[in-house]
């Protein structure tokens, strides 16, 4: 069982954020939440893969309450159609805008492309007139000719 602190770590999240988490998910965590001393919340394993599974959905789009809604849902055995991402519309709206992001991308790419060719050639031509003309070395001065 570790505390609040090291599920903060583990998540990756602030000690507040884990903590609301888990008085917003209490009633699914509750066979997982002990309290230890001096009050202190002590969560098991499963009760950090749950909170980490709320955060995935958070980062996949759904808020908070969403999250922990498909997570009591995945529980109780309700689970719906589309799990783990957001609903995604197929209209022809969207379909065009995808493709015209999708060709602004590749147009995009291209360009940087061409221009780091530029750039490249650009420093194999200037890069032999930025370095300094060997010299002789230091001690060479001190040495002795032998005429």
């Amino acid at each position: 069982m570790i505390g609040i602190e090291q599920a903060a770590h583990a998540l990756g999240l602030s000690e507040r954020q884990v903590y609301r988490r888990v008085s917003a998910v209490r009633s699914v965590l509750s066979d997982h939440i002990r309290k230890g001393e001096n009050n202190r919340l002590l969560l098991d394993g499963s009760a950090v893969e749950i909170l980490r599974a709320v955060e995935d959905y958070r980062k996949a789009g759904y808020s908070v309450s969403q999250s922990i809604e498909r997570i009591r849902d995945s529980i109780s055995g309700n689970e719906g159609e589309n799990t783990g991402k957001p609903e995604e519309s197929s209209s022809p709206i969207t379909d065009s805008l995808t493709r015209a992001l999708i060709a602004e991308k590749d147009e995009r790419i291209r360009e940087l492309r061409e221009r780091v060719e530029f750039l490249e050639a650009r420093i194999e031509r200037l890069e032999p007139l930025a370095l300094p003309r060997p010299r002789r070395g230091f001690l060479t001065l001190f040495k002795r000719r032998s005429d």
